[in-house]
């Protein structure tokens, strides 16, 4: 019956999703609705829908929405393009690498590739055909930008993956080891992202931001240096957590400690909020509570959506929890003995496709603990696998034609053609699949970071 309701799951989302066009939020909150019928689980409903409420994964992934809205409607990440313009706008393709840090900075706080690609992208796209860049490049460019976000701190969908790591292991990994690991998995998809954009901009001889449309190094650090402060904020508090989660906050806050990243989760993008806001108000801007209702008015319906469908996705993993379909679907995955290449070089592409129909976040919550626990069993690092399937997930199948959401919303905004825009995208594409096989194999260092 394990494989009944999964299968019973997907073919339901994506009939709604593609063929009936429905939301994939109001998809997946219908899903749960009708799983919980078939399986004769209607009088437990409001059990799900209560554990799945006092989760913190929930309040945090919100939490962190919100922040990104703060980020973004203060102006303070435009201070942050502004010193990044100023370090990399001199060289050739310079807006590229501005595309990409901004984008991957916005899509770390909201999550989103879509979402990322549809805020930033007005300003980076616009900045790269400015400086020589063709209207496919330009948003093949900006499409794989956004789409690096979510592999990076504090991504929810990495904070979605630790928690079918700790239901999996209980108390083998702290969230803080895995924060760290995301930290050295994003170094390489950074990495990735450079080195592809530099042969591409040689290939496309690609022309330095003009300086007339740059303020100088001084200057953006002098007008926007307040700006630095908010990923420092989000960073700062994980990292201490990390090196001295077992010795400095274990002496002061006892048996307590074991929640303090708990705690970091809730917190952090609330004093971040703050921390963005300040900055605003101290530019000699007004910040009123008026201020703050008009902000969650006008974005209301970007961030409904999200909750409610994290929220159905957590209901759905209570239900799935009671009915034991991860358990049974786990066991019949170990006894069909998947070689190591099939889990590696196999699997990814599957999720990839899925993810294509499929919101990623959605994907995560259905399938993460199945392919982490079936990863395991070939031998691969429970905590790579988590950051594996977000990789492929969130940061692959968004990008990746025919059916690529983010590629879509860059391309409306470049204006450029489809087929020579996918032909951009599939360069991106194939190195971030290589990359992901080569992590999966143990081929890429990850600086002692998988204890």
């Amino acid at each position: 019956m394990a494989w009944l309701y999964i299968g019973l799951l997907v073919f339901y989302v994506m009939v709604m999703f593609v063929f009936v066009r429905r939301p994939m939020y109001e998809a997946v909150a219908t899903a749960f609705l009708l799983l919980c019928l078939i399986s004769g689980k209607l009088t437990s409903i409001g059990t799900y829908l209560l554990n799945a409420a006092n989760t913190y994964l929930l309040f945090s992934i919100a939490a962190f929405i919100i922040f990104s809205l703060v980020f973004e409607k203060t102006g303070v990440i435009d201070d942050l393009i502004n010193i990044v313009v100023a370090l990399v706008g001199r060289f050739s393709g310079g807006a590229g690498y501005v595309a990409l840090a901004p984008s991957a900075v916005m899509g770390t706080l909201c999550g989103s590739a879509p979402g990322t690609a549809a805020a930033v992208g007005v300003t980076t796209i616009s900045i790269m055909k400015k400086t020589g860049f063709s209207s496919e490049l330009a948003a093949a460019v900006e499409s794989a930008a956004s789409c690096l976000g979510p592999v990076i701190p504090p991504a929810g969908a990495i904070t979605a993956m630790f928690a079918f790591l700790e239901a999996l292991y209980p108390g083998r990994f702290t969230f803080s080891q895995f924060w760290l690991l995301a930290y050295a998995v994003a170094f390489w998809f950074i990495l990735h992202r450079v080195i592809t954009l530099f042969f591409l901009i040689r290939r496309e001889r690609v022309k330095p931001i003009p300086k007339e449309d740059r303020l100088s190094v001084r200057q953006a650090l002098r007008d926007g240096w307040r700006s630095i402060i908010v990923p420092l904020a989000i960073f700062i508090p994980f990292l201490i957590d990390a090196l001295l989660k077992d010795t400095f906050i274990a002496a002061r806050l006892g048996a307590a400690s074991g929640g303090f990243t708990n705690i970091l989760l809730t917190v952090i993008p609330s004093v971040a909020s703050v921390i963005a806001i300040l900055i605003y108000v101290t530019g000699g801007k007004r910040f009123s509570l008026q201020t703050a209702l008009a902000l969650f008015q006008d974005n209301i319906t970007g961030i409904a959506p999200i909750i409610v469908m994290a929220f159905a996705g957590f209901s759905i993993t209570e239900l799935f929890e009671d009915l034991g379909v991860t358990e049974n679907i786990s066991a019949s995955l170990t006894t069909m003995h998947l070689p190591l290449w099939f889990v590696v070089i196999i699997v990814p592409l599957i999720f990839t496709v899925l993810g294509m129909f499929i919101e990623p976040f959605s994907l995560i919550i259905m399938f993460g603990g199945i392919f982490v626990s079936r990863a395991d069993s070939v031998g691969i690092h429970p905590m790579l696998a988590a950051m594996m399937f977000n990789a492929m997930t969130c940061g692959l199948a968004p990008m990746t034609p025919p059916f690529a959401l983010s590629q879509f919303v860059c391309m409306g905004i470049a204006e450029s053609d489809f087929k020579a825009t996918s032909k951009q995208s599939i360069v991106w594409c194939i190195g971030h699949y290589v990359l992901i096989v080569l992590c999966l194999f143990g081929l890429i260092p990850m600086f002692g970071t998988l204890i």
